[in-house]
């Protein structure tokens, strides 16, 4: 398999389609030709640090970056507070802007067919993890050990892919599965990608083709839309960050009509291992290529020649091995995955206890099934004085913004107990059965209803959204959004109680999502009921937004 810098700069592919954003296909040559004006303008830097939203730039500045001779720093997110911390890492960064910024000013380049490319071993990549401590981990990395992965990868899926497959991603490409599944795969097997910023199955599920493939998180394929059940029918469907249950796989199945394969893996080892699971005993199975053992504490150890060559590379996954596959049974450290991204349970609590609102805190996954990130905190003095002002949901979204300054939205807490002590048992340990015990009351099913004003078949209704409500639950961590199918539910439902209207709506159209719906909203929900016709217009807006969503139900009488 050729290369992925070669590949982009083989004269041969010049004007073979590789990429689409927007409604513009662009071609191999295309991108080698802004690859070219950019490069020059990159070379007295040696560290850059590039973090785009659009995947066609982020390709571009990354080949620019290698052929230049820099080392490509992948920061895990943009935030201030984060780029700050990891600041000595890089000489120069690069977001979507400064990419067009330079573009623009670059003069047009001479022809450079004759250039010495860079070998792969030469282009270095460092990435950033949470390590068991906690504390931001940079992980090194060349093009040359993705391209070996990518080749172990490739043989696998390559006789399940139509000819003329196109890669679509929703998963971002700034970490190491999208960098491999979203850009360098496609690049170096000449499948066309999608370069948009795509992360809710809204914004792209209308340009999905037959035999497409899928590269998405367990946070898509837990939280699908309704409509998907229209769309045409993908080749494959990957997923990766964290394990997608049972449930999820099977209605993925269902929807879409293919079973998802999902990745295991790590920044630090690339893929590991592969399954699909039709039952609650599917089991994982090494990539070619991966040897496997535990170590005397029953974690996983790997061996491949994408991962660390000859030597063996200790994982803190506790696993079980039953001849060539394997069972995974939880991890021996304090790093979760949420929906994908690994979150240090110690920095939320670092970042918690530099507050001057807070004495100490513990953060958990308050429920196996309920991947929402928990906390429970001892205020200080000041924070039980803005508690009792404020109240907890408000005081949630304080203590939030003080770790968004450091934090990725993954390791944003979506459920708060505050407490005068921390549970623990007779040894004083904090078992988690204790702090988990914390968050067993219910959380709310409805919002709070409010009349606002009612002329005959014409209300408005104002709706306060709990930051709680159990509707938030999953969709999506880090950053939830009320479900279209919730809203749309509910409009019938306000629509039957206050009209009268048959329960069972015949028909739905004009369903029009414009907006999210954010936890703490407070919304209008008008409905305008034309019985003549028989039908509920209904429009969900708020003051600061303006619309959200609308749509026209239809009923049909009852037969007598």
């Amino acid at each position: 398999m050729i290369g992925f810098i070669e590949n982009l700069h083989n004269p041969k592919n010049a004007t073979v389609a590789l990429c689409i954003e927007g409604d513009r296909v662009f071609s191999t040559g295309d991108l080698r030709s802004d690859i070219d004006r950019l490069c020059p303008a990159l070379s007295a830097s040696s560290r850059i640090a590039i973090h785009c939203q659009s995947a066609r730039l982020f390709l571009i500045a990354i080949t620019a970056a290698w052929r230049a001779g820099a080392t490509v720093i992948f920061p895990a997110t943009d935030r201030s507070a984060y780029l700050d911390g990891i600041s000595d890492q890089f000489d120069l960064y690069l977001d979507d802007a400064a990419i067009r910024e330079r573009l623009a000013a670059a003069a047009t380049t001479t022809n450079t067919s004759n250039m010495t490319l860079p070998a792969a071993s030469n282009c270095r990549a460092v990435f950033f993890t949470s390590g068991s401590t906690g504390d931001v981990k940079p992980v090194a990395k060349t093009l040359a050990l993705i391209e070996a992965e990518i080749t172990v990868q490739e043989q696998l899926w390559r006789p399940q892919i139509p000819a003329g497959a196109r890669i679509v991603g929703l998963v971002s490409h700034q970490h190491i599965y999208g960098l491999i599944f979203r850009i360098v795969w496609p690049v170096m097997t000449g499948r066309i990608f999608t370069a948009d910023s795509a992360p809710y199955w809204e914004m792209m599920q209308g340009d999905i083709v037959t035999g497409d493939i899928l590269i998405t998180s367990p946070a898509h394929l837990k939280n699908l839309h309704p409509d998907l059940a229209n769309v045409p029918r993908p080749s494959l469907i990957f997923s990766s960050g964290g394990p997608l249950d049972v449930a999820a796989a099977s209605e993925t199945t269902a929807m879409l009509g293919t079973c998802p394969t999902e990745i295991f893996g790590s920044t630090e080892t690339g893929g590991i291992a592969h399954r699909r699971q039709l039952d609650a005993q599917s089991v994982w199975h090494p990539l070619p290529g991966v040897e496997v053992a535990l170590n005397d504490a029953g974690c996983l150890r790997v061996r491949a020649a994408h991962i660390a060559g000859d030597d063996w590379y200790q994982t803190e996954d506790i696993a079980k091995i039953d001849g060539a596959t394997f069972t995974l049974h939880g991890r021996a450290d304090r790093v979760v995955k949420i929906e994908g991204k690994r979150i240090s349970l110690g920095a939320v609590e670092r970042h918690l206890r530099q507050s001057s609102l807070v004495e100490d805190a513990i953060a958990l996954i308050p429920e196996e099934s309920d991947r929402r990130l928990g906390v429970v905190a001892i205020l200080s003095p000041a924070g039980r004085d803005m508690l009792a002002d404020i109240g907890r949901f408000r005081m949630g979204r304080k203590l939030r913004r003080e770790i968004a300054k450091f934090e990725d939205d993954a390791a944003l807490p979506q459920r708060w107990r505050f407490v005068d002590q921390l549970p623990s048992d007779s040894q004083g340990k904090r078992p988690l059965h204790l702090l988990r015990s914390l968050f067993t009351d219910m959380e709310p099913l409805t919002p709070e209803i409010v009349i606002q004003n009612r002329d005959d078949d014409r209300i408005n209704l104002s709706l306060r959204l709990p930051a709680d409500l159990l509707y938030f639950r999953g969709h999506f961590p880090g950053m939830p959004i009320l479900p279209g199918v919730v809203q749309l539910h509910w409009a019938i439902h306000q629509a039957a109680t206050l009209f009268g209207v048959p329960v069972t709506i015949s028909e739905v159209t004009q369903l029009k999502y414009r907006k999210p719906i954010a936890p703490g909203s407070t919304l209008m929900l008008e409905l305008d009921c034309d019985r003549d016709n028989r039908k509920v217009k209904f429009r969900y807006h708020s003051d600061a937004e303006g619309d959200h969503s609308s749509g026209i139900l239809k009923w049909r009488e009852a037969s007598t």
